[in-house]
């Protein structure tokens, strides 16, 4: 399995909070209730930026593109990333809610545990590294440095105050995939790797940087193997809105999928040809 990630801003002219309600209810509602939607991406999970955040509680600065968001979609395979964008309902439902900027930053990535509490299942706060790697080195050895490091920082942290950690790891994508879509002015692949740690406060997420000692000793790590130019933090809240992958977590089925429900009827009545005479009888023929 592979992750779409994306991390997104809202609209010069759109409050956060509106942005936030956009994203959160409206989006998802029609994410929900779209089957190429349903049937490719097999966990959803959406990151809000906390406010109050500043960089003096970070090792790497926040963007100067002031992301408001990011999400993460679990998908099977390559080819499973594009599957809504070829489908005509994903056009037709999702792309006229455009409710943000054009701006995105766009990974497709492969992940991996370096850590997880007993227990551990998602949300809550999240530090989120989008790293960019030295040139000198390739993807591989970027990773080995990235892997023997994580390790480090979860033995170097106090004893409980990582909950988890994973390191997303950079997998080609042709940008062409997106073409048409949102997405497609993403910058693709400009980052080499994307990491995940969570936290169970954000003061508890600051304690890597105000703790001098431990950021001295992390900040000496990443030097290794990251880039600064273009490394950004997010300090986020972790919300997932289905999940179909998780052990003992596993989402029910969408309705929209399953027939005879009211969802999968109203699907298949179209999304297109409204207010045409004679449209019905073509569509129920």
């Amino acid at each position: 399995m592979l992750k779409f990630m994306l991390a997104a801003q809202r609209r010069p002219d759109t409050p956060q909070e509106r942005y936030f309600y956009e994203w959160g209810i409206i989006h998802v509602s029609l994410m929900l209730q779209t089957p190429s939607v349903m049937d490719s991406f097999r966990r959803y999970v959406q990151h809000y930026s906390i406010s109050g955040v500043d960089n003096d509680m970070l090792i790497y600065p926040l963007s100067p593109m002031n992301w408001d968001n990011m999400a993460d979609h679990v998908v099977d395979n390559y080819e499973a990333i594009g599957l809504p964008f070829q489908d005509q309902d994903y056009p037709n439902r999702m792309q006229p809610h455009k409710f943000g900027s054009d701006s995105f930053a766009v990974e497709l990535l492969d992940w991996e545990t370096l850590y997880e509490e007993p227990g551990f299942y998602a949300g809550g706060v999240k530090l989120i590294h989008w790293l960019r790697k030295k040139p000198e080195l390739s993807h591989e050895e970027f990773n080995a440095k990235w892997r023997e490091h994580g390790r480090m920082m979860v033995e170097a942290a106090p004893k409980g105050l990582i909950r988890k950690l994973v390191i997303d790891k950079h997998v080609p994508m042709d940008p062409a995939v997106l073409k048409g879509t949102l997405f497609e002015f993403g910058n693709v692949g400009h980052y080499a790797g994307v990491e995940e740690i969570w936290f169970r406060t954000v003061e508890d997420a600051a304690k890597l940087r105000k703790d001098p000692a431990l950021h001295a000793t992390l900040r000496a790590g990443y030097e290794t193997f990251v880039a600064d130019d273009d490394t950004f933090s997010m300090v986020t809240t972790e919300r997932v809105i289905y999940d179909f992958i998780t052990p003992g977590h596993v989402s029910p089925k969408a309705s929209v999928l399953i027939p005879g429900t009211l969802e999968y009827e109203v699907d298949k009545q179209g999304y297109t040809g409204w207010n045409v005479p004679g449209w019905d009888k073509q569509l129920y023929k």
